[in-house]
């Protein structure tokens, strides 16, 4: 299993517009994807514009597969000038 975590900002007044897109986003990879397992979304709360976004992926093939969907790269594009800041991190689950 391969996890990936995101670590995202988003313009402040934009807040609520990409806190709705990224909840569609997360439903529509559990949903869409088979091997999407799970994906997990955290607003901090001190600097509610920043997000944690946690992904479980069955295999390496998966998160390919997440990368090339038609719904991620829309997702993408759509809130291409709402993210200010984004790092990402892909983990091996040991247990």
């Amino acid at each position: 299993m391969i996890v990936h975590t995101a670590y995202l900002t988003c313009r402040t007044e934009l807040l609520a517009e990409f806190r709705s897109r990224l909840l569609q986003h997360a439903a529509n990879s559990v949903e869409k994807e088979e091997g999407c397992i799970k994906f997990a979304i955290h607003q901090d709360r001190n600097k509610p514009e920043r997000f944690l976004l946690v992904e479980h992926y069955a295999d390496e093939g998966a998160l390919e597969a997440h990368r090339n969907a038609e719904h991620y790269l829309r997702f993408r594009e759509d809130v291409a000038d709402w993210v200010v800041q984004r790092e990402w991190w892909f983990w091996d689950l040991l247990n």
